[in-house]
């Protein structure tokens, strides 16, 4: 039996059904009314008097009196006593269930009525009259609104966002989109119909049509999980291709199975085009810096050349070598792929590479190679450093003008770096050395810089060593 109504099939006796009914009708938490098959009222319990606001009489005219109280469907037009619902029972036979409508009691005030209505029909399948259960959603009624009216704001919030958002059930069926979502869309997106994949249409970004499985959000939902920063072309309804970033997200329910997925498309042709324009001035920039530079080591070069003086040809030397390890430390940092960081193996490379070329008969360099990453702004105080140990090694190292034995490493040690530079030669007093504005000097004041210290070591040659902080995780 129905919680909603009372049908009339529950009666073994039609007849009984249009008398007076048992004490029990009245401990309904419903209101309950019958009428015989001319639409007289034949009993009613208390409910039904308080939905209604007034008691009828018995053998009142049915729509007569409920047309009193002025009845409304749910878009707030008039109902004529001929399409009431219990006039269509009387005249069809036909029970009619879940019928909505908007009654108007006599003291001005409205409810919502759910209304079901059972024929009562003898043995012979002729109607004897009609019972009525209806109850008040009022309140219902008023919860549904703010649900609806609820989910008009969130419908025009997600409107409002520029970034294309969908989502679909398990399946890949579509279960909501936003108009950005519909703008991009080359097949229109229909919920419960059609799937993701038959509206959007991805590519990779070397142009490939990406198959179902190979998109993001076919990832998400075959896999369960989020997939984020991959970049795909999106093709739009005009064929063009745009760059799109997707972040496909897997819904799931309170026992953790997979419900469906949610997907943004954030559109950063924008932010290409920024990104295109920032890397053609960086490199107009560093094509300008590096060719002052090498005018600059080259105009060094010839005043060292051209001066007498031994010592003003030692300090231009030494400006000279300068210049080149800042050109290079310079050039690693433009051929770099980051922004904001280096690999010190290949940083390493280009410095060792620089000082063969620059001492081919005064040294023989070895280097231990490195894995890892050292920031932008440790490249020129690195290069400097090595620079003014090789010198320093060349001056203090070599003996009867046979080439000296350079070895570079590049350790981490907890935490720290260790940058160290040894020879075979015999060795030097580095308090004697280091004073201010000498080479060592100057790898003092770099080493302070880097946030780190510069000792040196005396067995079997010296080991220049600077030690100085990661200030990125090592790779």
């Amino acid at each position: 039996m129905s919680e909603q109504h009372v049908p009339a099939w529950a009666f073994k006796d039609p007849q009984a059904a249009l008398n007076a009914p048992s004490e029990f009708v009245e401990c309904l938490p419903i209101a309950v009314y019958a009428c015989d098959a001319e639409g007289r009222v034949r009993w009613f319990n208390q409910r039904a008097a308080q939905l209604w606001g007034r008691s009828p009489s018995i053998g009142d005219d049915t729509e007569l009196f409920c047309g009193s109280l002025k009845l409304y469907d749910l878009g707030g037009g008039g109902i004529r006593r001929e399409e009431t619902p219990m006039a269509y029972v009387l005249r069809t036979g036909e029970p009619v269930h879940g019928r909505e409508a908007v009654v108007e009691r006599p003291d001005g005030t409205r409810i919502f009525a759910m209304v079901h209505i059972d024929p009562i029909k003898d043995a012979d399948g002729r109607l004897m009259g009609a019972i009525n259960c209806f109850h008040d959603i009022t309140e219902l009624h008023k919860a549904r609104e703010q649900i609806n009216e609820g989910g008009a704001i969130i419908r025009q919030i997600f409107d409002a966002i520029p970034a294309a958002i969908y989502t679909t059930d398990a399946r890949g069926k579509l279960t909501f989109f936003n108009r950005a979502a519909a703008d991009i869309a080359i097949n229109p997106p229909e919920l419960g119909k059609r799937n993701w994949h038959e509206s959007w249409q991805l590519y990779a970004p070397g142009g490939k049509l990406l198959d179902t499985e190979e998109c993001p959000m076919g990832i998400a939902l075959r896999e369960g999980r989020p997939v984020n920063g991959i970049e795909v072309l999106v093709k739009r309804p005009d064929g063009e291709l745009v760059p799109y970033l997707p972040f496909p997200t897997p819904v799931h329910d309170l026992s953790g199975k997979l419900a469906g997925a949610v997907n943004m498309l954030v559109d950063i042709s924008e932010r290409k085009d920024s990104e295109s324009k920032q890397k053609m001035l960086l490199a107009e920039l560093n094509h300008r810096v590096k060719n002052n530079m090498q005018m600059l080591h080259a105009l060094l070069r010839s005043a060292q050349r051209e001066t007498a003086d031994p010592e003003a040809r030692l300090l231009l030397s030494e400006a000279a070598q300068r210049v080149g390890a800042m050109a290079t430390a310079q050039q690693v940092l433009y051929d770099s792929a980051s922004p904001v960081s280096f690999e010190i193996e290949d940083f390493m490379h280009a410095l060792c590479s620089t000082a063969r070329a620059t001492y081919p008969r005064e040294a023989c360099f070895t280097r231990d190679t490195v894995q890892g990453v050292l920031p932008n702004d440790s490249a020129m105080p690195v290069a400097l450093i090595l620079n003014e140990l090789m010198t320093n090694a060349i001056k203090h190292g070599r003996k009867d003008d046979r080439p000296v034995n350079i070895h570079i490493a590049f350790e981490w040690d907890d935490g720290n770096w260790l940058l160290s530079l040894g020879d075979n030669g015999p060795g030097f007093d580095p308090g004697k050395s280091a004073r201010r504005g000498s080479g060592l000097g100057l790898v003092h004041g770099l080493a302070a810089q880097l946030g780190g210290s510069f000792r040196v070591e005396r067995d079997n040659g010296a080991r220049c060593i600077v030690k100085f902080p990661a200030s990125l995780t090592r790779q």
